[in-house]
C-alpha cells in the first residue's frame, strides 16, 4: 500500500514537472523593442542594416508588407509591429527615421570597395532608396534627421540607371545628415544625398564625387523643384556630366537655394550644353549663396561651359579667401543666423572656424547652451559627473576622456568656435537645468545599486588642490536648482565635498546641495573643500565631518585673496576628530564672508572650533551670524 502510494507521487511529480517543463515553450514572447527611444517620432538607426532596411519602408511609417515584415525585421528585431505602438513611436505615428550613430558602408573597414562589402552588389555597390520621380508609390516619402551624423563611404557604379544617390527618388524632408567620401556613376538624376528630391534639404553637407553620363548631376542632389530645395546647406563633392551639372545641385527647376555653397569642381564631361555651374546647373534661385570661383572651374562666364550666375540668378562666386575670410555672421554670411527649424529665434547653424577654413555645419548637433550664454546645460547626474573631465569648463574633455564625457553629452558639436552651442566666443563654465538627485536608485540609501556609491566611496569630488591645474576652474552656476543626497566617505581623502577644490576663476552660484553626507580625512565641506573662488547665494544641509582639520557645512577652507562667500548659509552638523571646525567654513586664511549665516551644530572634538567659522587668519566677516 505504502508502495503503491509512493509510485503514485512519483507519477504526479512527473506530470507536474513534465508541465513545468513545457510552459516556456507554451507562453514564449519576446519583449517588444522601442525603436524611438526619445519619442519624437522618428524610427532609430544605427548600424548600415537598419539604413539599408528603410527601402521596405518608403513612406516611414514603420509598416511593412507581409511579405517585407521578415526582413525588415532581422534589422529592427523584436519590433512592435502593432498599430497603435509601432516602433515604439507615440501612439504608433512614427514619421520617418534618423540617425544615431555614425555609419560607415565600407563594411568591412579595409578602406576599398570590394567582393568583401555587404553592399558590393557584383560592383554596382549600394541600391539608392526609393526610385522613379515619375511614380509617386516609389518614392522615399518619409522625413529623414540625420543629427549631425554621417554616412561614409557611399559607393554606386550604375552607369545605365537613373535616379541614383543615397536615397534614388524622394518627397522626403532631409535634415543635418553628412554624405561623406561620396564615389557615385550613374546616367541621369544623380547626386550623393538623392538622385531627386520633391521636398527640402536642410543643413546637410557632402564631399566626394558624382559621375552622371547624361544628366543632371550635382554634388548633393542631382534635381528638385521644390520652393525650400536646399538651405543652409553645402557641397565639396565634384560634379560630373553632360548638361545640368553644378556643384549642389544638377536642376533646380523653379527651386530655391538659401545661405548655402560649393567648392566641388564641376565638369563638362562631352557635348556643347552650357547648363553646368558652380552651384547650379540650371535654372532656380538662390539667396546669400556662393560658389568658389577657383576650385569649382567656374572662374568667369563661358569657362569650362559656365553659365551666368552660375546656373541660377542671386547666385555669385567667390574667391577662396573672400569664403573663409568672414569668421563669424558677418560680410557675405550676415544673414546666415537664420530660423532654420521652425521653432523661434535663430539656430547658430554654421561654425566658421578660421580663415584658413570654409563655413563647416553643426545644426542638428545637440545644443548644449540652449540660452546661449556660454554655460553648458547640465540636466542629469551624468552630466554633472562629466564636469571633472572639463575643469576649465571649455566644453573639451581632457585627452584620453572623449568617449566618457560624450556618453554624458551626446551628439554634441565638438568644433573649437561655438563648442556645445556656446557663442563662438566659447564655453566658460557649466550650469544646472534640473534638479540632480544621486540616489539614483531612488531607494533613499547609499547602497551598491546607487550609480556613485564606488565600493562604499560615494561621490568622487571634482577638482582637487595642490596645484591649480587640478582645480575647478569654470564657473557654475545652479540656477536655484539643488543637488540631493550627496554622500562621501572617503577617509583618506583631502579636498572633499561636491567640488574638490575650486579656482581663483570659479565663481559657484545660487545652487544648493542638500541631504548631504560627506566625510572626509581634511579641507571638507559640502559644497567646496578648498575654495579660491566667489561662492555666492549657495546652500547646504545634511552632515559633514573630517578627521584632521578644516571642516565646514559649506566649505572646509578659504584660501586666497579671490575667495568669498557672499548671501550664503548652511544647517548641516558639523563633527569629527578635526580642528577648525565651523558651522559654514572650516578655516579663513584670506577672503571674506558677507551676508552669510548657519544653524548646524559644531560638534567637532579638537579646537578651534566656531559657530560660522572654526578658525580664520586674516578673513574679513561682514553682517554674518
Amino acid at each position: 500500500f505504502t508502495l503503491g502510494i509512493l509510485l503514485t507521487l512519483a507519477a504526479i511529480l512527473s506530470l507536474v514537472g513534465a508541465a513545468q517543463s513545457a510552459v516556456p515553450t507554451a507562453v514564449t514572447a519576446q519583449t517588444t523593442v522601442d525603436y524611438d527611444t526619445d519619442d519624437d517620432g522618428y524610427i532609430e538607426v544605427s548600424n548600415h542594416g537598419q539604413l539599408d532596411a528603410i527601402r521596405l519602408d518608403l513612406n516611414g511609417d514603420g509598416a511593412v508588407s507581409a511579405t517585407d515584415s521578415s526582413a525588415y525585421g532581422n534589422d529592427f528585431p523584436n519590433r512592435d509591429a502593432n498599430a497603435a505602438t509601432r516602433m515604439g513611436c507615440p501612439s504608433g505615428n512614427c514619421v520617418g527615421y534618423e540617425l544615431t550613430a555614425d555609419i560607415d558602408l565600407d563594411t568591412n573597414g579595409n578602406g576599398s570597395f570590394d567582393s568583401g562589402d555587404a553592399y558590393y552588389n557584383g560592383n554596382a555597390g549600394w541600391n539608392p532608396i526609393g526610385c522613379c520621380a515619375d511614380s509617386a508609390s516609389t518614392r522615399y516619402s518619409g522625413d529623414f534627421k540625420g543629427n549631425g551624423f554621417i554616412i561614409d563611404n557611399l559607393t554606386i557604379s550604375r552607369s545605365t540607371t537613373d535616379y541614383v544617390g543615397l536615397f534614388g527618388s524622394a518627397n522626403a524632408r532631409f535634415e543635418s545628415v553628412g554624405i561623406t567620401n561620396v564615389s557615385i556613376t550613374a546616367d541621369e538624376y544623380v547626386g550623393a544625398l538623392s538622385g531627386a528630391n520633391n521636398g527640402s534639404v536642410i543643413g546637410c553637407w557632402s564631399t566626394g564625387s558624382v559621375t552622371a553620363g547624361a544628366g543632371p548631376s550635382g554634388g548633393l542632389l542631382g534635381w528638385s523643384d521644390d520652393a525650400n530645395a536646399i538651405t543652409s546647406s553645402y557641397s565639396s563633392a565634384s560634379a560630373t556630366g553632360t548638361v545640368h551639372v553644378g556643384g549642389l545641385i544638377g536642376a533646380c527647376q523653379s527651386c530655391g537655394v538659401t545661405n548655402s555653397y560649393a567648392t566641388g569642381a564641376v565638369t563638362r564631361s562631352s557635348g556643347t550644353a552650357t547648363t553646368i555651374g558652380g552651384l547650379m546647373g540650371s535654372g532656380g534661385s538662390g539667396t546669400a549663396s556662393y560658389y568658389d570661383t577657383t576650385t569649382s572651374g567656374c572662374t568667369s562666364t563661358g569657362t569650362n561651359g559656365c553659365t551666368t550666375s552660375a546656373g541660377g540668378s542671386g547666385v555669385t562666386g567667390q574667391t577662396t579667401s573672400a569664403l573663409q575670410t568672414p569668421v563669424g555672421y558677418t560680410g557675405i554670411y550676415a544673414n546666415w543666423n537664420a530660423n532654420i527649424d521652425g521653432v523661434a529665434g535663430n539656430d547658430d547653424p554654421w561654425y566658421f572656424g578660421t580663415t584658413s577654413q570654409y563655413p563647416t555645419l553643426k545644426y542638428g548637433k545637440t545644443d548644449y547652451d540652449e540660452d546661449n550664454d556660454g554655460y553648458i546645460d547640465i540636466s542629469t547626474h551624468a552630466q554633472l559627473n562629466a564636469v571633472r573631465w572639463d575643469l576649465d569648463a571649455n566644453g573639451d574633455p581632457v585627452s584620453g576622456s572623449a568617449a566618457a564625457y560624450n556618453t554624458a553629452f551626446p551628439l554634441r558639436f565638438t568644433g573649437a568656435g561655438g563648442r556645445m552651442g556656446c557663442p563662438s566666443s566659447g564655453c566658460t563654465g557649466y550650469e544646472l537645468a534640473a534638479d540632480i538627485d544621486l540616489d539614483t536608485n531612488g531607494d533613499d540609501s547609499h547602497t551598491s545599486t546607487d550609480e556613485y556609491y564606488n565600493l562604499g566611496s560615494g561621490w568622487d569630488p571634482i577638482g582637487a588642490d595642490p596645484n591649480p591645474a587640478g582645480r575647478y576652474s569654470g564657473d557654475f552656476k545652479g540656477n536655484g536648482f539643488i543637488v540631493d543626497n550627496l554622500v562621501i566617505n572617503r577617509s583618506t581623502r583631502d579636498d572633499a565635498g561636491l567640488f574638490g577644490s575650486n579656482h581663483t576663476t570659479s565663481t559657484i552660484e545660487s545652487l544648493g546641495v542638500t541631504n548631504a553626507n560627506v566625510s572626509a580625512r581634511e579641507y571638507v565641506g559640502i559644497l567646496v573643500g578648498t575654495s579660491y573662488g566667489p561662492v555666492i547665494a549657495c546652500y547646504t544641509t545634511g552632515s559633514v565631518s573630517a578627521s584632521t582639520a578644516d571642516v565646514g557645512g559649506l566649505i572646509g577652507l578659504m584660501n586666497g585673496s579671490s575667495t568669498s562667500v557672499t548671501s550664503s548659509y548652511s544647517t548641516a552638523s558639523v563633527s569629527g576628530g578635526a580642528s577648525n571646525g565651523g558651522g559654514l567654513v572650516g578655516r579663513v586664511v584670506s577672503g571674506a564672508v558677507t551676508n552669510s549665516y548657519s544653524t548646524g551644530s559644531v560638534a567637532t572634538t579638537d579646537t578651534p572650533r566656531g559657530g560660522l567659522i572654526g578658525a580664520s587668519s586674516s578673513g574679513i566677516v561682514t553682517a554674518s551670524y
